[in-house]
C-alpha cells in the first residue's frame, strides 16, 4: 500500500517511463536502522530525499533514525509523516506506524495527534491499536480530553472502578458524555449506579461526629478525648473490597466497611511547601483509648496508579469522594464542604482539632 502510494506522490525514478524504482539508498538506510546505526541510516535517508523530496517511506526512516539519536527535531519529522498517512487511507496509515516504530508509539506522540491518530484506527472495522493513542489523547485539555478518557474506557476490556469514577466526575459538564460513563459504571456495579454523587447515609454516626464549637477540642468544652492512636500507612492498592495499606507491622487488607470517617488537612511539609493529609478514623474513642488513625500523606497514595492522567488535584478529591462512598465514611470535621481542604499549622494541630486530645 506504502508502494503505491509513493508512486503517486513521488517523482518517476529515471528508468522506464511509468515505472517507479526505490532508491538504492532506502535499502542502505534500513539495513543501517537493522545495525542499529541511526547515525548511517539518517545520512542515507537524506540522500534519499535529497533527489525525493517527497518520498514517505524515506521521510518515515528519516524520522525514526532521527527519534532513535535523541534529537528533539524528531517530533516535528514524526508529525510530517503522520500528517501526510492522515490523509491516505487507513491502510496506509497503519504502514506508516509500522514504518515510524517506537517515534510513533501512543507515549512519543502529542495528544492532538494521538487523538486524530486513535480516531482514524477506531473508525477502521477491527479498530485495533486505538485504545492507547486515546489514553495519551486524554492528556488534553478541554472536551477533546474528555472524549478520549471516555472512548479509551469504553474499548478497555476491564475499566476499573477508580477510572471510572474520575470520569464520572470531570464529564459532569457534558451530559452525553457522562451518559456514555454511566453505562461503563451499570455494566461494572449493578445497582450501584450513583455511589460517587449519593454516599450511603449512616445516621448513628451523626451523634458520635457532634461538632464542638468552632475553634474548641475537647478540653476547652469539658470533655475528655484521649489522644488518638495515629499510624502512618501507605496505599499499595485498591479493588472493590477495599484498600490494601502498608504499616510498619507489614501490609494488610482495610475493608471499607471498616473506614468510619475520612479527615483532610493542607500542612506545611519539610521542604516549605505545602502537603495533603488523610486521616482513616478505625474507631471512636472509648473510655482511656483514643481513636484509631490511619494517616497517609500525598505521598503515600500514589495516585498516578489509580488514575492515570488525571491532574494530581482532581485525582486525590476523586480517590477522597470512592473512598467516601464506598464505606460510607462521614468527612471530619463536620460539615467540611466536598471540595474543601482545611489547612493547619502542623500535622499535631490537625490532629488536636479534628480528633481532640486531653
Amino acid at each position: 500500500m506504502l508502494r503505491n502510494f509513493l508512486k503517486a506522490i513521488t517523482p518517476p525514478a529515471r528508468e522506464r517511463p511509468g515505472d517507479w524504482v526505490q532508491h538504492p539508498d532506502y535499502f542502505v538506510g534500513k539495513e543501517a536502522l537493522a545495525k542499529d546505526d541511526a547515525a548511517g541510516a539518517r545520512e542515507a535517508f537524506l540522500r534519499v530525499l535529497a533527489e525525493r523530496p517527497e518520498q514517505l517511506d524515506a521521510k518515515a526512516g528519516l524520522a525514526l533514525a532521527t527519534y532513535l539519536l535523541g534529537d528533539p527535531g524528531a517530533l516535528a519529522q514524526v508529525d510530517e509523516v503522520l500528517t501526510r498517512a492522515l490523509g491516505g487511507t487507513t491502510e496506509l496509515l497503519r504502514v506508516t506506524l509500522e514504518e515510524l516504530g517506537p517515534a510513533a508509539e501512543a507515549r512519543a506522540l502529542r495528544p492532538s495527534l494521538a487523538w486524530r491518530v486513535a480516531q482514524r484506527l477506531d473508525a477502521d472495522p477491527d479498530g485495533g491499536g486505538a485504545r492507547s493513542y486515546y489514553e495519551v489523547a486524554s492528556r488534553a485539555e478541554g472536551l477533546m480530553g474528555l472524549k478520549a478518557r471516555v472512548r479509551s474506557l469504553e474499548l478497555d476490556p476491564e475499566p476499573t472502578l477508580p477510572a471510572l469514577s474520575a470520569a464520572d466526575d470531570l464529564t459532569r459538564q457534558e451530559p452525553e458524555l457522562q451518559k456514555r460513563v454511566a453505562a461503563l459504571l451499570r455494566k461494572l456495579a449493578p445497582g450501584e449506579r450513583r455511589f460517587v454523587e449519593m454516599p450511603p447515609e449512616d445516621t448513628h454516626l451523626e451523634l458520635e461526629l457532634r461538632p464542638s464549637p468552632q475553634g474548641e477540642t475537647g478540653a476547652a468544652t469539658g470533655l475528655f478525648r484521649p489522644p488518638p492512636r495515629i499510624v502512618p500507612v501507605r496505599l499499595e492498592a485498591m479493588d472493590d473490597a477495599g484498600l490494601r495499606v502498608t504499616s510498619v507491622n507489614g501490609t494488610n487488607p482495610l475493608p471499607f466497611r471498616r473506614i468510619l470517617a475520612l479527615a483532610l488537612g493542607i500542612v506545611p511539609a519539610a521542604d516549605g511547601r505545602n502537603t495533603v493529609i488523610t486521616d482513616l478514623v478505625l474507631s471512636w474513642p472509648e473510655g482511656e483509648m483514643g481513636s484509631t488513625v490511619l494517616r497517609l500523606h500525598l505521598a503515600d497514595v500514589a495516585l498516578d496508579r489509580f488514575y492515570p492522567g488525571v491532574p494530581p488535584k482532581e485525582a486525590y478529591l476523586c480517590w477522597v469522594r470512592d473512598v467516601a462512598a464506598r464505606s460510607g465514611a462521614k468527612r471530619l470535621p463536620p460539615g467540611t464542604e466536598d471540595h474543601t481542604v482545611p489547612r493547619y499549622a502542623s500535622p499535631d494541630e490537625m490532629t488536636r482539632q479534628v480528633h481532640g486530645e486531653g
